[in-house]
C-alpha cells in the first residue's frame, strides 16, 4: 500500500469541495486525491519541466482509484468578509465565507491508495511532494511526503457500500483520479489542442489521460462537460464526529498569568523622561476599566491600585509593578511591562485584555497599546553587572553626621538589595546619566514624583555583584512606576 502523510502547520485546511460555491460554506473532509493530482501536476509544470509526460503518468497513477484516509479530530469554521466588487464604487462590497477546518498542529491525515508503484514513481511521487506547500487555497500549509509504514493507523473513512455502512454514518463525495484503464475505456475525451506556431488548433485527437488531469475548468465549461472527464466520484463513510464543534478543553489547573507586555505604538510616543508619569497613567485607567468590569468601584482590583478598600497602601510590594521600556534606545518609550507576584485574577486578566489605549497631553496622539506575550513568570535574564536605565529615588532624607551623601545613597541601595531579596552588590559605580551613545538622559530630567509633589532626587548608577543575579529588577520609592530600573550592562 502507498501512503501519504500530510500535515497542517497552520492549523487550517481551507477547500470547499469540488464543484461546489465557495459561498455555500461547505468544506472539503478529507482531502481529495483529484485536488492533490493537480497541485502534484503544477509543481511538474512549473518546478520539473524537463520531466518526462511517461515519468509524471507513473506518478499520478499511483494516486488514481479509490483511497483510504484516516482523519483525526477537527473542528469546522468559517470567516465572512466584505470584499471589493471591482466596481466603480467603492462601498460596493460583496460577503465572502471563507470556510475551513481547523485541526491540531501536531495531527496528520494520511491518505492510503492500493497502488503498487515502482520504487523510482515513489521517489519521484515523494520529490514532488515535498514542493508542495499549500493545498487547497493559499492559507492552507502542508507538509506532504511518502509514508513508508502504516503501523499504528487507524483508517476511520473508508469506501461506502451499503454493506459496510452504519445508520449514524456521515457519508461524503470525495473528488478521486479516474484510473488511466478507465479514462481510455470513456466514449467521449475532450480533444488535444496544439499550437501551429501562431494559434491553437484542434487536432481530432483525445486528450491523453495527464492532459484531462491539467485542463482549466474555463475550458471544460466551455466545452460542455457537467465533470472533468478523469474525476472519479466516490462515496465514503465518515465518522458522524469527524467535523464537530469542540469547546476548549478546560484544564484543572488553568494557566497562571503574572505577566504582560504590551508594545507602544503612536505617530508621537512619550519621552524616556515620562517614565513615572506613563505608568501612573496606565495604572489609573485600568483601575478604571477593572472597576467597569465589576460594575462597582468599590471592588477595583488592589492588584492595580496597590491599595486596601479602606486606602491603605499594601505591604510587600504584591502590587502591579507598571514598567514602561525604551528597548530601542531612542529616547521614547515603546514597550510596558504589567507584573505582580501573585498570578492576575479572571477579571483582572480581562482588564489587562481590554486595555488598548491612554491618552496624552498637549495635543498629542493616543498612544495604542497592543498585547503581545502573557506569561506565568516575568522573563529573566541573568548578569554579573547592572546599570541604571532610569533614576533611583528614594522618599527617606539625607542628614548630616550620616557620612557623606554617596556613603548615605550606597546605604540605601543597599537597603532595597535586601529588601528586594538581592545580594549585596560589591561593588556600585556612580554615573550622571543614562549610558545611551546618542540620546544620553541626566536623572535630573526624569519626572520623578506624582503631579503636585515635590520632585524627589534621581541617582544613577552601575551595580556589581560577586555572582550572576536574574533581573531586570526596580528599586527605590517609585519603583513600581518604573524608576530604579536596573537592565544588564551592555557588552
Amino acid at each position: 500500500m502507498l501512503i501519504i502523510e500530510l500535515e497542517f502547520p497552520a492549523g487550517r485546511y481551507h477547500a470547499n469541495p469540488w464543484g461546489r460555491n465557495v459561498n455555500e460554506g461547505e468544506v472539503e473532509w478529507p482531502p481529495s486525491t483529484y485536488r492533490l493530482g493537480r497541485a502534484l501536476i503544477d509543481i511538474w509544470k512549473r518546478r520539473r519541466p524537463d520531466w518526462s509526460d511517461e515519468r509524471m503518468h507513473a506518478v499520478l497513477k499511483s494516486l488514481s482509484g479509490t483511497a483510504w484516509y484516516s482523519l483525526p479530530p477537527a473542528t469546522p469554521a468559517h470567516t465572512r468578509s466584505f470584499l471589493s466588487s471591482n466596481q466603480t464604487d467603492p462601498s460596493s462590497k460583496q460577503l465572502i465565507f471563507d470556510a475551513f477546518v481547523v485541526i491540531s498542529r501536531a495531527e496528520k491525515v494520511y491518505i492510503g491508495l492500493g497502488t503498487n508503484p515502482e520504487p523510482s514513481a515513489v521517489e519521484h511521487l515523494d520529490e514532488l511532494l515535498s514542493e508542495v506547500n499549500y493545498l487547497g487555497r493559499s492559507e492552507s500549509w502542508v507538509k506532504a511526503s511518502v509514508r513508508s509504514s502504516s503501523s499504528g493507523i487507524d483508517w476511520n473513512c473508508l469506501p461506502w457500500s451499503p454493506g459496510n455502512g452504519h445508520n449514524s454514518t456521515d457519508i461524503v463525495r470525495v473528488a478521486c483520479m479516474l484510473p488511466p484503464d478507465d479514462y481510455a475505456q470513456l466514449p467521449y475525451r475532450p480533444e488535444r489542442i496544439e499550437s501551429d506556431g501562431k494559434r491553437l488548433v484542434k487536432t481530432g485527437k483525445a486528450c491523453s489521460w495527464c492532459e484531462a488531469l491539467s485542463l482549466s475548468t474555463k475550458r471544460l465549461l466551455d466545452e460542455g462537460w457537467s465533470d472533468p472527464p478523469a474525476l472519479l466520484w466516490r462515496d465514503y463513510a465518515r465518522s458522524p464526529d469527524a467535523l464537530t464543534i469542540r469547546p476548549p478543553r478546560s484544564e484543572s489547573s488553568p494557566r497562571e498569568v503574572r505577566y504582560t507586555k504590551y508594545a507602544l505604538v503612536s505617530r508621537v510616543l512619550p519621552r524616556v523622561t515620562e517614565t513615572a508619569s506613563f505608568a501612573e497613567k496606565i495604572r489609573r485607567h485600568l483601575m478604571g476599566i477593572h472597576a467597569r468590569i465589576q460594575n462597582d468601584p468599590n471592588l477595583v482590583s488592589q492588584t492595580f491600585s496597590g491599595k486596601t478598600p479602606e486606602g491603605k497602601p499594601l505591604d510587600g510590594h504584591s502590587h502591579a509593578f507598571y514598567v514602561p521600556l525604551d528597548e530601542d534606545d531612542d529616547g521614547r518609550l515603546d514597550h510596558l511591562l504589567v507584573y505582580a507576584k501573585e498570578p492576575f485574577d479572571a477579571s483582572e486578566l480581562k482588564a489587562l485584555n481590554v486595555l488598548r489605549s491612554v491618552w496624552q497631553s498637549d495635543g498629542r496622539p493616543d498612544v495604542q497599546i497592543v498585547l503581545t506575550s502573557l506569561a506565568p513568570q516575568v522573563p529573566r535574564r541573568k548578569s554579573v553587572r547592572w546599570i541604571s536605565s532610569t533614576p533611583f529615588v528614594t522618599t527617606r532624607h539625607y542628614r548630616k553626621g550620616r557620612g557623606t551623601y554617596l556613603e548615605w545613597l550606597k546605604s540605601e541601595i543597599l537597603h532595597e538589595c535586601r529588601f528586594h531579596d538581592l545580594p549585596v552588590p560589591v561593588e556600585i559605580e556612580w554615573v550622571p546619566s543614562t549610558l545611551r551613545s546618542e540620546h544620553p538622559v541626566h536623572w535630573m530630567d526624569f519626572i520623578r514624583s506624582r503631579k503636585g509633589e515635590f520632585p524627589l532626587r534621581g541617582s544613577g548608577c552601575i551595580l556589581t555583584f560577586e555572582a550572576e543575579v536574574e533581573g531586570p529588577f526596580v528599586l527605590g520609592a517609585r519603583c513600581h512606576y518604573g524608576l530604579g530600573l536596573f537592565m544588564p550592562f551592555p557588552g
